[in-house]
Protein backbone atom coordinates (compact mmCIF):
# COMPACT_ATOMS: atom_id res chain seq x y z
CA UNK A 1 0.00 0.00 0.00
CA UNK A 2 2.79 2.61 0.89
CA UNK A 3 4.56 1.70 -2.46
CA UNK A 4 1.26 2.39 -4.43
CA UNK A 5 0.48 5.45 -2.52
CA UNK A 6 3.72 6.43 -3.38
CA UNK A 7 3.97 5.79 -7.15
CA UNK A 8 0.22 7.47 -7.15
CA UNK A 9 1.51 10.72 -5.83
CA UNK A 10 4.83 10.41 -8.36
CA UNK A 11 2.61 10.15 -10.99
CA UNK A 12 -0.13 12.70 -9.99
CA UNK A 13 3.35 15.42 -9.60
CA UNK A 14 5.11 15.02 -12.55
CA UNK A 15 1.86 14.65 -14.64
CA UNK A 16 2.45 16.36 -18.23
CA UNK A 17 0.76 14.13 -20.56
CA UNK A 18 3.62 11.87 -21.38
CA UNK A 19 4.73 8.85 -19.68
CA UNK A 20 6.63 8.40 -16.50
CA UNK A 21 9.14 5.98 -15.46
CA UNK A 22 8.41 4.21 -11.91
CA UNK A 23 11.16 1.53 -11.85
CA UNK A 24 13.16 3.94 -9.50
CA UNK A 25 10.80 4.80 -7.16
CA UNK A 26 11.37 1.98 -4.84
CA UNK A 27 14.73 -0.49 -4.58
CA UNK A 28 12.48 -3.51 -4.99
CA UNK A 29 12.01 -3.54 -8.27
CA UNK A 30 9.87 -6.94 -8.26
CA UNK A 31 7.30 -5.41 -5.56
CA UNK A 32 6.59 -2.03 -8.23
CA UNK A 33 5.71 -4.48 -11.10
CA UNK A 34 3.25 -6.17 -8.62
CA UNK A 35 1.93 -2.70 -7.58
CA UNK A 36 1.66 -2.06 -11.46
CA UNK A 37 -0.16 -4.65 -12.51
CA UNK A 38 -2.39 -4.10 -9.61
CA UNK A 39 -3.08 -0.57 -10.48
CA UNK A 40 -3.24 -2.10 -13.92
CA UNK A 41 -5.75 -4.36 -13.29
CA UNK A 42 -8.46 -1.88 -11.47
CA UNK A 43 -7.63 1.17 -14.64
CA UNK A 44 -6.42 3.17 -12.40
CA UNK A 45 -3.13 4.19 -14.40
CA UNK A 46 -2.09 3.63 -18.02
CA UNK A 47 1.02 1.83 -18.98
CA UNK A 48 3.53 2.13 -22.37
CA UNK A 49 4.28 -0.86 -24.14
CA UNK A 50 7.54 -1.03 -24.56
CA UNK A 51 10.28 -3.62 -25.11
CA UNK A 52 13.55 -4.12 -22.17
CA UNK A 53 16.46 -2.60 -23.70
CA UNK A 54 19.72 -5.00 -24.07
CA UNK A 55 22.75 -3.07 -22.79
CA UNK A 56 25.48 -6.21 -23.56
CA UNK A 57 27.29 -3.73 -26.08
CA UNK A 58 27.88 -1.98 -23.03
CA UNK A 59 29.14 -5.15 -21.54
CA UNK A 60 26.26 -4.75 -18.92
CA UNK A 61 24.39 -8.43 -19.50
CA UNK A 62 20.74 -7.80 -17.50
CA UNK A 63 18.10 -6.73 -19.83
CA UNK A 64 17.14 -3.40 -17.91
CA UNK A 65 13.39 -2.75 -17.95
CA UNK A 66 11.67 0.88 -17.78
CA UNK A 67 7.98 0.70 -16.30
CA UNK A 68 6.28 4.09 -17.93
CA UNK A 69 2.95 4.86 -16.87
CA UNK A 70 0.74 7.90 -16.65
CA UNK A 71 -1.98 8.48 -14.13
CA UNK A 72 -5.93 8.53 -15.07
CA UNK A 73 -9.23 10.01 -13.89
CA UNK A 74 -9.67 6.96 -12.36
CA UNK A 75 -6.26 6.59 -10.53
CA UNK A 76 -6.52 10.71 -9.21
CA UNK A 77 -9.93 9.86 -7.50
CA UNK A 78 -8.74 6.69 -6.06
CA UNK A 79 -5.52 8.71 -5.13
CA UNK A 80 -8.12 11.52 -3.70
CA UNK A 81 -9.92 8.89 -1.68
CA UNK A 82 -7.07 7.60 -0.47
CA UNK A 83 -5.65 10.98 0.94
CA UNK A 84 -8.89 12.62 2.23
CA UNK A 85 -11.56 11.86 4.64
CA UNK A 86 -14.08 9.25 4.00
CA UNK A 87 -16.78 11.65 3.86
CA UNK A 88 -15.31 13.37 1.16
CA UNK A 89 -15.03 10.47 -1.37
CA UNK A 90 -18.25 9.08 -0.84
CA UNK A 91 -19.90 12.20 -1.21
CA UNK A 92 -17.68 13.11 -5.19
CA UNK A 93 -19.00 8.97 -6.28
CA UNK A 94 -22.53 10.66 -5.30
CA UNK A 95 -22.36 13.41 -7.39
CA UNK A 96 -20.99 11.23 -10.21
CA UNK A 97 -24.04 8.77 -9.81
CA UNK A 98 -26.18 11.41 -10.50
CA UNK A 99 -24.45 13.10 -13.31
CA UNK A 100 -24.82 10.37 -15.03
CA UNK A 101 -28.37 9.37 -14.36
CA UNK A 102 -29.05 12.57 -15.73
CA UNK A 103 -26.74 11.96 -18.60
CA UNK A 104 -28.52 8.62 -19.47
CA UNK A 105 -32.35 9.75 -18.33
Amino acid sequence: MNVELKILEYLVSNDNGNFVNVSLIDENYHLITRVIDNLLGRNLIIAENRNPRDFGAFGITNKVDSINVKINSNGREYLYCLTSTKSDCSKSSKKRIWKMAYFFG
